[in-house]
């Protein structure tokens, strides 16, 4: 499961367990883990227990707050950060009922298409080694197999033409490079590509307009247990953030 909070949801940090809660996810990636830190990550370890979880380790952003924590029910075999990210990247390995499994929880910068591809670069390259493997977050980034329109840059803000657009076009490099690598896409895979996971209806402003930005790839010989995938859409997630959370099922 990946859920991106806004700002930490320092006012909705209830509903956020909840959520959580009522997947029970084994696995669980935080974006904008912003107030975890606080009070010697009282937050972080409060979290951790009211959600079930033993076992999280928290990332510092390299600019801002914006951190990404990591939570697991099987122990981590090693848990290290990925450096040098202008957000966080967080690698673990954990044994599972499918074997040994890397997992990567990050945060891609939301500046510029240019500027994710050496993030991409450096995450890809730290999980290579692994044969069973999950990246997942907001990657703040376009998939060319979603459909977008290409009028809707008509419509974009100054943000999102810099974080979405060059020279008038729709970006689509940083997904395409994620794939080459050969990871699969699990709302693709599943023909659930079309949901977006932003805005919600708490967006103080447009910043999104109905794209899907949060994803979970698999590694190809992860694919045969890949069984469902959800953009979760209620009126508790409605409020909790202004992302939706996704959750997949190996089984």
């Amino acid at each position: 499961m990946t859920y991106n909070l806004l700002n930490g949801a320092p006012e909705t940090l209830d509903d956020v367990i909840s959520v959580v809660n009522s997947v029970n996810p084994d696995f669980l990636t935080i974006n904008e883990a912003n107030t975890f830190v606080e009070n010697g990550e009282k937050i972080l370890k409060d979290f951790a227990q009211k959600i079930g979880f033993k076992n999280y380790k928290l990332a510092l952003s390299g600019e801002y707050d914006y951190h990404v924590a990591a939570f697991s029910k099987p122990p981590f075999k090693t848990v290290e950060e990925i450096k040098p990210l202008m957000r966080a990247g967080i690698l673990s390995v954990v044994d599972t009922v499918l074997g040994e499994m890397s997992v990567v929880s990050t945060h891609l910068t939301p500046y510029t298409e240019d500027l994710r591809l050496p993030e991409i670069e450096l995450i890809t390259k730290t999980q290579s080694k692994y044969k069973n493997k999950v990246l997942m977050g907001d990657m703040n980034s376009l998939s060319e197999y979603d459909n977008y329109n290409p009028e809707m840059i008509k419509s974009f803000n100054e943000i999102q033409t810099r974080k979405f657009t060059t020279s008038g076009k729709l970006r689509f490099d940083a997904i395409k490079k994620i794939l080459s690598r050969d990871y699969l896409d699990s709302g693709f895979e599943l023909k659930q590509n079309s949901v977006f996971t932003a805005p919600t209806d708490v967006n103080e402003f447009n910043a999104h307009s109905n794209m899907r930005l949060d994803y979970i790839f698999i590694s190809k010989p992860l694919r045969r247990y890949l069984k469902s995938y959800e953009v979760i859409k209620n009126e508790q997630t409605k409020k909790a953030s202004d992302h939706f959370p996704v959750v997949i099922e190996l089984k």
